[in-house]
C-alpha cells in the first residue's frame, strides 16, 4: 500500500504545478482586475449550493460502494465507503485517464484482509454501473442536443471530438462488461495471450509461468463473485440509478456557477447541462492527469458561446470546485482511511 502511494507522489506535485501554471496563464491572458472583481462579487448562496452538490455527488458514489460491498462482505461501514471513494477520486485525479483509482481500491481492501476476487468484483461492478449510466445520459444528450451543438460549434469541428469521446466511453464499457461476465474471454486472454507472452525473452527471466495457475484460479473465483452479485437484479438498477443521479448533479454545477456570477440562464438550462456533459465526454480520453489543460480548453470552447463576459471566472471556479477542491478532499480522506481494522477473520473464518 505504501509503495502504491509513494509511486504517485510525483504525479500529485505535477498536477499542482500544472494547475498553478494554467491559472497564471489564464490570468495573464485576461484582465486580472476584471476577473478578480467578478469572482469577488459572486453570489455566495449559489456557491454554497455548488459545494453541497459536490458533497452529495461524493456521498452517492460512497453509497454505491457500500451497497455493493454489503452483499458479500462484512465490516465495511458506510463511512469507510465514503472515505474510500474520496481517496479513489484522489488517485483518479492525479493519473492519466483516471486509471489509478480502481487499483487503489483493490489494494486498500486487500490491506484490510479482503481477498482480491471480492474487492475486484466490487470495483468492477461499480465501474460498469457508472459507465452504463454515463452511456445512457450520453445517448439522451446526443439524441436531443447534438444537432444544436453541432451547429453552434460547426467551425470548431467539435462534433468529431464529441463522437470520438462517446465512442471511446462506449467501447470501454462494452469491453469491461464482457471481461466481467465472459469466462471464455478471460481464458482466451490467459491461454492465448498470457501463455505466449511469458515465453518472450524479455519476460522469461521473471518466471511468470509460475503464476499462470494462480491467475486461472483467480479468474474462476472472480467470475463466481460477479455471478453472485448478478443474482441481485435490483442491485443493478439501484447502482445505475445512484450513478445517474450523480451524473445529473455533477453537471448542474456549471449552471449554478454562472448563476453565482450573475448570469441569467433562463431557457438555457438544458443546453448548459448538455454542454457540461459534453465537456466530460471529451475529458475522458485526454491523456493528462485530471485531463489538465484539455478540460479547461473544452470548457472555454463550449461556454464562450453562451457567456462571453463571465466564461473565464466561471472556468476558474468550475475547475477549482470540481477538481482541485476534490483533490484536496481526497488527500485528507486518504490520510484518514482506516488501515488498522483487519476484516479477514469476520469475512473468511477458518
Amino acid at each position: 500500500m505504501n509503495e502504491f502511494i509513494n509511486k504517485y507522489k510525483k504525479n500529485f506535485l505535477f498536477v499542482i504545478l500544472i494547475g498553478v501554471g494554467i491559472y497564471i496563464f489564464i490570468f495573464f491572458r485576461n484582465d486580472v482586475r476584471e476577473v478578480t472583481s467578478q469572482i469577488q462579487d459572486i453570489n455566495l448562496k449559489y456557491l454554497i449550493t455548488v459545494i453541497l452538490l459536490l458533497v452529495l455527488y461524493i456521498l452517492l458514489e460512497g453509497l454505491v460502494i457500500y451497497v455493493l460491498a454489503r452483499i458479500s462482505l462484512k465490516g465495511i461501514s458506510l463511512f469507510d465507503s465514503f472515505r474510500l471513494n474520496l481517496s479513489t477520486q484522489f488517485f483518479n485525479a492525479i493519473t492519466p485517464f483516471s486509471s489509478g483509482g480502481q487499483p487503489f481500491q483493490v489494494l486498500y481492501l486487500g490491506s484490510r484482509g479482503i481477498k482480491a476476487k471480492d474487492s475486484t468484483s466490487i470495483v468492477i461492478m461499480n465501474y460498469i454501473t457508472y459507465n452504463i449510466a454515463f452511456i445512457i445520459v450520453s445517448v439522451l444528450c446526443l439524441i436531443f442536443r447534438f444537432r444544436y451543438f453541432n451547429d453552434l460549434l460547426r467551425e470548431d469541428g467539435y462534433k468529431y471530438v464529441l463522437l470520438m469521446g462517446f465512442g471511446i466511453n462506449l467501447a470501454v464499457t462494452i469491453l469491461t462488461f464482457f471481461l466481467a461476465f465472459s469466462k471464455k474471454i478471460y481464458h482466451i486472454l490467459v491461454e492465448s495471450v498470457w501463455v505466449k507472452m511469458i515465453h518472450w525473452p524479455i519476460l522469461r527471466r521473471i518466471k511468470l509461468e509460475n503464476k499462470t495457475d494462480k491467475i486461472k484460479i483467480w479468474i474462476e473465483d472472480f467470475n463466481q463473485e460477479i455471478k453472485n452479485l448478478n443474482k441481485h437484479k435490483l442491485l443493478w438498477v439501484e447502482c445505475i440509478a445512484y450513478h445517474g443521479l450523480r451524473i445529473v448533479i455533477f453537471h448542474m454545477i456549471p449552471l449554478l456557477i454562472f448563476l453565482a456570477l450573475g448570469e441569467n440562464i433562463s431557457n438555457m438550462e438544458i443546453n448548459l447541462f448538455v454542454g457540461a456533459f459534453f465537456v466530460s465526454m471529451v475529458m475522458a480520453y485526454i491523456p493528462t492527469p485530471g485531463a489538465s489543460g484539455g478540460a479547461e480548453g473544452i470548457f472555454y470552447l463550449i461556454f464562450i458561446h453562451f457567456f462571453e463576459m463571465t466564461v473565464i471566472p466561471a472556468l476558474l471556479l468550475w475547475r477549482f470546485t470540481t477538481y482541485y477542491l476534490y483533490l484536496l478532499l481526497g488527500f485528507f480522506a486518504l490520510i484518514t482511511l482506516n488501515y488498522k481494522k483487519n476484516l479477514k477473520e469476520i469475512n473468511y473464518p477458518k
